[in-house]
């Protein structure tokens, strides 16, 4: 099976029954391996959902 495309979603709950949410679509190159952009997706959602700040790494908490 060769894997064409990936998608990730994240939904942020904001408080007072508001939401944000967040869809990317990565298209693969041959050399890409989809664990890697998969990974890649996650990060940059968390990272836009919430922002880094001083003292907060850009690693995915386990609880994300």
């Amino acid at each position: 099976m060769r894997i064409e495309t990936i998608s990730y979603k994240r939904t942020k709950n904001l408080g007072n029954f508001q939401s944000e949410t967040m869809e990317l679509t990565a298209s693969l190159e041959e050399e890409d391996l989809p664990e890697d952009v998969a990974e890649n997706l996650k990060l940059f959602i968390y990272n836009q959902l919430y922002p880094p700040t001083p003292g907060n790494t850009t690693a995915i908490p386990d609880s994300f």
